[in-house]
């Protein structure tokens, strides 16, 4: 039952929370849970008005569909953010 209220939890914060980093942290927590999160993560797609927690939701469940769980995909594209980061780094002489 916890583990239902968890999932309730992590919900009402994606979907009502006055902080952005407060949805994105609550919306991978749920991701973390796998395909049993997709149905919270789609109501939170269909209510929110904002962009980056749209894209973030579907991001999510795309990763969730594609591998088990979003969370899997996280350190991955922190990398890739960052050897794109380095890649566009002017040269200086």
């Amino acid at each position: 039952m916890s583990n239902a209220k968890t999932f309730y939890e992590l919900k009402v914060a994606a979907k009502w929370s006055d902080n952005a980093e407060e949805k994105k942290t609550a919306i991978r927590e749920l991701s973390s849970r796998g395909e049993e999160a997709i149905p919270s993560l789609e109501e939170i797609l269909s209510v929110t008005a904002y962009e980056d927690i749209k894209a973030a939701c579907i991001e999510a469940i795309k990763a969730i569909k594609a591998n088990g769980t979003a969370a899997d995909t996280t350190d991955v594209k922190k990398k890739e953010s960052s050897e794109t980061a380095a890649k566009e780094k002017p040269k200086t002489s």
